[in-house]
């Protein structure tokens, strides 16, 4: 599909501190720049096209988008791949990403310059990332990012550093922006 997803989130903390993805996650991240998101990719996924099954998408493509897919082979991890869009935050180039809850709920989780990016390994397979993986994971979770919390304990929508409540979907809106498939 052309497109090129980064390591994102707990996937990208997981695969720069343990090597891995985090044993107790429940989810791998993803991004993509608006520029190379490919919105076809669901349409094809829900006419059975793909290796995956969808789950979820989240909001308007021109802003907010997510999709949320499942290996039909596994069952599990579930995928987020969430649109990255441009941002201009205090004057300087940031991009960022919005998510949200089943109440309508936004966030916006900001990230510091993406390009360049590199390409790094996992489970034998290549993916790419941020060439300042540091500098993003102390953005994300702040200076002591190597030190583990359980899943439990980490509410994604309020315990990151570069996460702000972004307004709220109208339920009208949620009707159009917020659908799941079973």
């Amino acid at each position: 599909m052309e497109m090129y997803p980064l390591l994102n989130g707990g996937t990208l903390l997981g695969w720069y501190r343990e090597c891995t993805v985090i044993p107790h996650t429940l989810d791998l991240d993803f991004s993509v720049f608006k520029e190379n998101y490919k919105p076809e990719y669901a349409e094809k996924v829900l006419r059975n096209e793909t290796n995956f099954i969808l789950r979820r998408k989240f909001g308007m493509l021109e802003d907010s988008h997510e999709i949320t897919v499942v290996s039909k082979e596994e069952g599990r991890p579930t995928i987020d791949l969430f649109v990255m869009y441009d941002y201009v935050e205090d004057g300087k180039l940031a991009y960022r990403y919005i998510s949200g809850l089943n109440d309508g709920r936004k966030f916006r989780y900001t990230h510091l310059l993406l390009e360049p990016s590199c390409a790094a390994e996992m489970h034998g397979h290549l993916f790419w990332i941020l060439c300042n993986p540091i500098e993003q994971l102390k953005h994300e979770y702040g200076p002591l990012w190597y030190r583990d919390h359980p899943t439990d304990k980490y509410i994604w929508s309020s315990s990151g550093k570069n996460v702000k409540t972004a307004g709220k979907f109208s339920n009208e809106e949620m009707k159009k922006y917020y659908l799941e498939y079973k």
